[in-house]
Order: C-alpha cells, then structure tokens, then sequence
C-alpha cells in the first residue's frame, strides 16, 4: 500500500466522525476548509508545466508560456460563447488526466486500451463525485444563476446510466489488462480497493471535502513525487528544498492572477459569481496542464522511469 492511500484511509476515517458531529457543512465553509489545501498542494503540482514541457523539446519559453496562455484565452472565451461546451470539455479532460495519472506508473507506452482505460476510471469517479452530491449541487446552481445553464448536464437518470457504464467499463478493463497481464493480479484489487474508496468518500462526505481528498492526497501528492524525482534523476533539482522554489514563482503567479480577479469581483467591476470565476480559472489551467501532462508522462515512459 502506497503512502498516498494510507493517508486517503486515514483521512476519511478522521473526518468522518467531525462531519458527523457538525452535520450539514455549507457550500461557503467547505471552500475555506479546503482551499488551503488545493492551494498548498493541488495548485502547485502545475506549476512546473514549464520545465517539464521544454526538456527535450526545441521550444523557447517564452513561446512555451506564449502558447499556454493563447490555450487559455481560447478557453475562456469558449467559456463566454458557450458555456455548456466549454464545461463538458473541462469534464472529459479532467477524466482523462486522472485517469492518465493514476495508471501511469503501470505501463510503458499509451496504447488505445490505456488510454480508454484512463478515461473510464476518470469518468467513474467524476460521474460518482455528482451523482452522490445532486442534491447539494442543485441547490447550489439554484443560488447562483450562472449555474443553471448545467442543468441538463446534471440529470439524475442520465448521470445513474453515465456512472453504471463507466464503472463497469472501468473493471473490465482493469480485468482485461491483468489476464493479458500487462497489470498484476495484486494491483488489480488494489485498483479496485482504491476506486470503492473514492466512491464511499464520494458518498459520504460533502462534495467539496470528498473531492478535495481525493484530488489532494490521490492526485497532486502522487503527481508531484513523479515530477520531483524524475527532475531529481535529471539533475535538474538536488533536494526538496530545491524543488518547492522551483514550483513556487508559477505558483505565486497563479495566486496573484486568481486575487486579481477575485478583487475584480468584490468590486463590482466583474458582474460574475465567485464559485462560477473560479471554476472557468479551474477549467482554463488544466487544459494545457493536461497537454503538458500527456507529454510528460510520454517522457517518463521514453527514459524507462517506472522501470
């Protein structure tokens, strides 16, 4: 058992009696309880898309950063047009890069049925995460307006059919992948030990904190150790300390960007819900990350780094 489960374990069993104590947390509590969180490790672990896209390639930074920032201004401006779009593209790329992140250590190359897999684990647990929190994401787009374009996208029988599929997709796969023995028999229950493990703290816990769980402590922390030590082997950091500097001038900027529009906001002088701005920031930083990401991982799999 790897760190990052005994921490996701121990985690959900230390929050759930406080939960059970205080009951219903509201929307507002759970972002202050969980943004420090996000932005101390979730934030951060992008912060480097930089130096790991460049190494190897014949790109300049400056035309690196030009081009990450012209992907999210197209974006935005999706964003703008059509919103519906813009989140539904925010959701199956999110999949995929979870999907990508939690299955990347097991195979040498992206195959099709790899990369199917990545996409119905993401799927699964995306779909899981807003099947067992309908009710308090309704209400939440019932508060704010911007929301209620998601509507359709949020319909109960359509999420119940989109979560039964992927799940079941996602275990035939994992079946698959461990009789043609590219996955051992061990990492499959343990692929499955930790996919029920996602969905109790799904359906247990308020949407934000369950999410936020996960996307912390399964996600980032495992994202960062492989970006850490495979700068670490290639010399491009010596210890730790070295590579929280590296992550920390992007990550600084990231804050300041994000304090700017909130500012915007508070001032009136952008007419938009703070819940919706940041799920537009959200969803127009991981969609290069992702590309960024896919990269990467091509890298690791190139220079034999899992092996």
């Amino acid at each position: 058992m790897s760190k990052e489960i005994f921490i996701f374990i121990a985690s959900v069993l230390l929050i759930m009696p406080i939960l059970s104590v205080f009951g219903d947390i509201s929307l507002p509590t759970q972002l202050v309880l969980s943004a420090p969180f996000i932005i101390l490790l979730g934030i951060p672990h992008g912060a480097i898309d930089n130096v790991l896209y460049i190494r190897g390639a014949s790109l300049k930074q400056t035309h690196f950063i030009a081009i990450y920032l012209l992907i999210i201004a197209i974006n935005i401006l999706l964003w703008v047009i059509f919103p519906v779009a813009a989140y539904v593209l925010f959701l199956v790329i999110s999949a995929y890069h979870f999907g990508q992140s939690q299955f990347s250590h097991y195979f040498k190359t992206q195959k099709l049925v790899h990369q199917l897999t990545n996409l119905l684990w993401g799927v699964s647990i995306l779909s899981a995460l807003t099947l067992f929190n309908l009710t308090e994401m309704k209400t939440v787009m019932s508060d704010y307006s911007e929301f209620s374009v998601f509507n359709s996208v949020h319909h109960t029988s359509g999420l119940t059919v989109i979560f039964g599929i992927s799940t079941l997709l996602t275990l035939g796969s994992l079946v698959w992948l461990t009789a043609s023995k590219a996955i051992t028999l061990e990492a499959f229950f343990m692929e499955v030990l930790i996919l029920a493990l996602i969905f109790l703290a799904f359906y247990l816990m308020p949407v934000i904190i369950g999410f936020t769980l996960y996307f912390v402590i399964l996600h980032s922390f495992k994202v960062l150790g492989e970006e850490y030590r495979f700068l670490k082997l290639a010399k491009e950091v010596k210890s730790r300390v070295a590579f929280v500097k590296l992550l920390t001038p992007f990550s600084i900027l990231s804050f300041f960007g994000m304090g700017v529009v909130f500012a915007l906001i508070h001032f009136d002088i952008l007419a938009m819900s703070y819940g919706y701005c940041l799920l537009i920031i959200i969803s127009s930083i991981t969609l290069p990350h992702v590309f960024v990401m896919n990269k990467f991982y091509k890298l690791l799999f190139k220079t034999n780094f899992y092996q």
